[in-house]
């Protein structure tokens, strides 16, 4: 296993150079709309890339929180001046009144925005308000849900092809967006995350511990909206499988959503019932992740899970699904394990595989940090978003 403070010492983060003003050519004035209701893998990376934009020169940035939560401080918290809408949910039009007093004289140059209702959004405003770029972020594919949802989703699709540009976090989900968008107008900045930040100042022991978990426990997790496309119904069945191998095992599901009655239903008709510690929300994620002897992602899709970086840089072994853009992180056998099926018995069989070989599991841990510490690293990313508006600027 990794020890961060050594592993911190070993190796130094490049630093990212900053496109100065002069080297740009002129000051961009840039707005983001964020989604501020909840926070997940996206509003983590929203916050990461603005953090990033604030401390490039040539950039003004600032910010309309669609909501009041964990991003306006982490925004606030970085100088961003941020404008709150609070129940978004509830008044679109007043949504849109209240966002555009906002914009009204501060010259903006680029609206950028990151979800779907948020896209529709940016694209009136930018019409009414006569702002040249609107820039879309996708951090994965539709979930609808409902009806409404649906309907949010299609304006969202149809109005894509009007934007200046879109920013897909994968390979593979720029592919689904070229099949009705110009692969021309579609760039890959994958999501990344702040070394200063991913840290856990618990011992593997203690952070089981505070869990209320045996030190000597095999600790299998994963921290996850609990929605369907993350399929944790699939997780459970390969917790319990692998519980029929593995006396000392306890489970971990970190996350809040509309799943999570069902979930603990199946949990109550197994011999998980005892071992399963379903966590909710949880502020100290560094913390529930060094708890982990190993990190399992069973959903059906992925942009890039921030979760998957989170847990390769505290050198927590990842088995996941081979969906999304992950594949483009993990290298099979190497820095971590995919699984092509959707079989649990598939899953359990190379879960096992890790914990019961410590070499591997050794090996994959150090794999995997070295590569978040060399490629997924903050920073990166504002400074490709930034090359990106000033191409815009130009125009």
């Amino acid at each position: 296993m990794i020890d961060q403070s050594t592993a911190s010492a070993r190796v130094e983060v490049p630093k990212l150079r900053k496109l100065t003003a002069s080297a740009a050519g002129k000051f961009i004035s840039v707005c983001h709309i964020v989604p501020a209701d909840m926070w997940a893998g996206a509003e983590a990376q929203i916050a990461i890339l603005l953090g990033g934009l604030s401390r490039q020169s040539n950039l003004s940035i600032c910010a309309i929180a669609l909501g009041d939560g964990r991003v306006v401080a982490e925004l606030q918290d970085c100088g961003i001046e941020t404008k709150v809408i609070h129940q978004p949910h509830r008044r679109f039009w007043g949504c849109f009144r209240e966002a555009a007093e906002f914009l009204w004289n501060r010259k903006i140059q680029i609206l950028h925005s990151h979800k779907s209702k948020d896209n529709v959004l940016a694209l009136l405003l930018a019409k009414c308000l006569r702002i040249p770029h609107t820039v879309r972020t996708v951090h994965g594919l539709p979930e609808p849900a409902t009806l409404k949802d649906r309907l949010v989703y299609a304006a969202d699709r149809r109005t894509a092809p009007l934007a200046s540009r879109l920013i897909s976090v994968s390979s593979d989900l720029r592919s689904c967006l070229s099949q009705y968008i110009p692969s021309s107008k579609i760039d890959v900045i994958r999501n990344t995350v702040d070394l200063r930040q991913v840290k856990s100042s618990l011992r593997k022991a203690d952070a089981k511990r505070r869990l209320g978990i045996s030190p000597d426990a095999f600790v299998i997790g994963t921290a996850a909206r609990l929605v369907p496309v993350k399929r944790l119904d699939i997780f459970l069945a390969v917790a319990e499988l692998i519980s029929k191998q593995v006396s000392n095992l306890a489970v971990v599901i970190a996350g809040e959503g509309g799943e999570r009655d069902r979930l603990q239903a199946q949990v109550s008709r197994t011999s998980l019932e005892q071992q399963a510690h379903f966590l909710g929300h949880r502020d100290d994620i560094y913390d529930i992740l060094r708890a982990m002897d190993l990190l399992l992602i069973t959903s059906d899709h992925e942009g890039l899970p921030t979760v998957l970086l989170e847990a390769m840089a505290l050198g927590i072994p990842v088995v996941s699904r081979s969906v999304g853009g992950i594949p483009e992180v993990i290298d099979d056998g190497v820095n971590g394990i995919l699984v092509e099926s959707n079989s649990p018995d598939d899953i359990a069989e190379a879960s096992l595989r890790i914990l019961s070989d410590a070499s591997l599991h050794a090996d994959l841990a150090l794999a995997g940090w070295q590569t978040v510490i060399k490629g997924y690293s903050a920073g990166a990313s504002a400074v490709e978003m930034t090359r990106i508006y000033q191409s815009l600027s130009q125009e």
